[in-house]
């Protein structure tokens, strides 16, 4: 009893970000108050996230574990192209060819690691594939997104690059100053602000599930059709990258083939949106809050099936890191 006590507390935060998502579309209005707030919570997130992983960052970026490459070159660059030259086969509406283009060219979650970790794996790679693709992002969207003939993403130049900056960047500084001061504050005191930031963290990312879902409901009601072709895009997308991605890895490794399914398929589309706005069309934030949606529900699954698979929950790998903080 005791033992599902425990696994139902270490689900508490995958059930209340699931519930977040279920809220936002159930009761529009509370969507709607928090709809101007997600690009804050964004920020927050970015910057609370990468604080927390690492205070290497840089080393990340620059001396990557050489299996990462292999992944970024697969996700980063192979399905997009893929994406392309298939939307151009089946002859894709412009529209939605972009919005699926949008998914493939997105960097992954910051979930990634926590994902990893519940699945006994080491981390070391999900946080190099995640900081990589989140940085490459920018350049794999202007290359691949001006490519489509007659539908191309009209991107401003200088607003795209002061997105970057305010999305990527300044997170990025922030997180290693938030990092390093934390770290050379006394022992006691450290772990509380590290906790804070993980309260931070998860507050900035509900915020982001409840707003980001915002005419979701509306869509629903006017038209149901579409929500629902942005659902099959989704889940298509998913589980075509799950049988490519395993395909493609499953000669190096379980290991390699897992991580690179989960950098592949949890995409931060949501950034994506920042950086390009309505550039996709109107549609595109709608399309946006219902990609979203099987990456809020995945961590509470994955908790579920732990609770009640046969032998209890999966142990934590000891094995599991970050990168080395010294």
């Amino acid at each position: 009893m005791q033992d599902l006590l425990r696994k139902m507390s270490d689900a508490t935060v995958p059930a209340i970000l699931a519930l977040a998502v279920c809220a936002g579309v159930v009761f529009p209005q509370v969507s709607a108050l928090a709809a101007p707030l997600i690009f804050p919570a964004l920020f927050l997130l970015l910057t609370f996230s990468l604080s927390l992983v690492t205070d290497r960052p840089m080393a990340i970026l620059t001396k990557p574990d050489p299996a990462v490459w292999g992944i970024m070159l697969w996700q980063m660059a192979f399905i997009p192209l893929l994406v392309v030259l298939i939307g151009w086969a089946v002859d894709l509406a412009p529209d939605l060819h972009l919005m699926v283009l949008a998914t493939a060219v997105s960097g992954t979650v910051f979930a990634a690691p926590t994902i990893a970790h519940l699945l006994k794996l080491n981390s070391r790679l999900p946080i190099n594939g995640m900081v990589l693709s989140t940085f490459l992002m920018p350049v794999t969207l202007l290359m691949f997104g001006e490519s489509l003939e007659g539908g191309g993403l009209s991107i401003s130049m200088s607003q795209y690059v002061s997105r970057v900056a305010i999305f990527l960047l300044v997170p990025l500084l922030l997180s290693v100053m938030i990092n390093r001061f934390v770290r050379k504050l006394p022992e006691p005191r450290a772990p509380t602000i590290f906790l804070a930031l993980r309260v931070g963290a998860v507050a900035a990312l509900l915020t982001f599930a409840i707003g980001i879902m915002d005419g979701v409901g509306e869509k629903i009601e006017t038209d149901p059709e579409r929500v629902l072709i942005f659902l099959s895009i989704t889940i298509g997308f998913a589980l075509a990258t799950v049988v490519g991605t395993i395909a493609l890895f499953w000669s190096m490794g379980r290991d390699l083939t897992i991580a690179a399914t989960i950098l592949s398929v949890h995409r931060n589309v949501g950034l994506t949106y920042a950086l390009i706005g309505t550039a996709a069309g109107h549609d595109f934030a709608i399309y946006v809050a219902i990609s979203q949606m099987p990456m809020f529900l995945f961590p509470l699954v994955i908790h579920l099936a732990q609770m009640f698979r046969p032998g209890g929950a999966i142990a934590p790998d000891q094995r599991a890191a970050d990168v080395p903080s010294r």
